[in-house]
């Protein structure tokens, strides 16, 4: 009977999903990245004698993943004969009817939580993993509610695809609080929903962690990307966080002038040669918006091959006030004659509550794109210049 465990803990991987910030060209590659980090997992699952792999949520994306991309995973996770694994569906690939989950046989090391809070016990480990998995595309119900553990003497894991109360609760989760997880009696709560590692944390006797996805998917997930590897007993933890994602998202903001060699001369400075071949750079410039604009393509030519990924943006404030500037409002729709509404008033409705909601930038450029298509689909936004 083991006196301590050795766990991996990783979430967020989205096999399949086409959602990479940045130039289409730079899919590929990311993609490619992905699978490498996949296999680098597995691989420290052998090195460092890992004894249970948990896999916390949107492992796939329902939306994309393909058979042959599931097949692959589960011949893959076979292979680690000497690993227990654990897999928690999250909200991109829930388990479903037409669930990702069903395209492939899993092998008989692969434990996969479907619905309530479920338990396995490992005897020959002294261990207890519990956990839930999503099982529609939105939370169903809240997951820690009265639950505690069995207090039978085994080491208490437990997997969920979820987060912690805070003031940025995500739409469709119902959260977990603080006074849940300190009442659970858990040893570790092993979470995967944050694009960005939450560190090791501690309500009462139980620690938890959100480990983040093993890949940064945009330039609003900066820093390191990885797993959380453990070492757990009954009465001693050790976590360390390693950090395995192949590329970092790095952005920087540059006041436009007219020496753009002086421009580039500052850059490269502030980068290493390391970075400029491994990482992906964006570049926003500020200043007057016809300077910027003018300055950009010269910019772009300038550091192609100095750096192997990068693009160069006018600084978004600028554009979106640009496009506040310029777009037109739109005029109130006549209503029927018994008085009623249109069609096209109401979806201009619906669509003016969304925009006076968004909270960023770029939930407003979304709003503005569906309202000029919705209004072109329904006849009174007709765009002749459009391709």
């Amino acid at each position: 009977m083991a006196s301590c465990v050795r766990i991996l803990h990783c979430a967020g991987f989205r096999l399949d999903s086409p959602s990479w910030e940045g130039p289409e060209k730079w899919i590929a590659q990311r993609n490619q990245d992905l699978w490498q980090t996949f296999a680098a997992v597995l691989s420290l699952c052998r090195s460092e004698k890992v004894d249970f792999l948990f896999l916390v949520g949107n492992l796939f994306e329902q939306e994309y993943v393909r058979k042959e991309t599931v097949e692959r995973v589960a011949k893959s996770l076979a292979k680690l004969d000497e690993t227990k694994i654990f897999i928690a569906p999250g909200e991109r690939d829930p388990l479903v009817t037409t669930s990702a989950y069903r395209l492939a046989v899993w092998p008989s090391n692969v434990h996969v939580f479907s619905g309530g809070i479920s338990s396995v016990k490992v005897s020959a480990q002294n261990v207890t993993v519990s956990g839930a998995g999503w099982t529609a595309y939105r939370q169903e119900g809240p997951f820690l509610d009265g639950f505690q553990t069995t207090r039978d003497g085994t080491i208490q894991f437990m997997l969920l695809h979820a987060e912690v109360d805070s003031v940025e609760n995500t739409k469709g989760f119902i959260s977990i609080s603080p006074e849940q997880i300190a009442a659970s009696g858990l040893n570790y709560l092993a979470l995967g929903h944050l694009e960005n590692w939450s560190g090791v944390q501690q309500e009462g006797e139980t620690i938890w962690a959100d480990c983040g996805s093993p890949e940064a998917r945009s330039f609003r997930e900066s820093g390191p990307h990885g797993v959380v590897l453990g070492k757990i007993g009954i009465e001693s933890t050790q976590f360390e966080f390693r950090e395995l994602g192949q590329r970092r998202y790095i952005e920087k903001t540059l006041e436009i002038r007219s020496d753009l060699i002086g421009l580039m001369a500052e850059l490269l400075a502030e980068t290493s040669t390391q970075e400029r071949q491994k990482d992906l750079f964006r570049i926003n410039l500020s200043g007057p918006l016809w300077e910027v604009e003018a300055a950009i393509p010269a910019l772009q030519k300038l550091l192609a091959d100095k750096f192997r990924y990068i693009e160069v943006l006018p600084l978004e404030s600028q554009q979106t006030q640009f496009r506040q500037d310029v777009v037109k409002p739109v005029p109130l729709m006549p209503k029927t004659q018994d008085g009623y509404p249109t069609l096209p008033q109401i979806f201009v409705d619906k669509i003016e509550e969304r925009l006076n909601g968004a909270e960023s930038a770029e939930d407003r450029e979304h709003w503005e794109l569906v309202q000029k298509i919705g209004l072109a689909a329904l006849g009174q936004g007709r765009e002749d210049d459009e391709n």
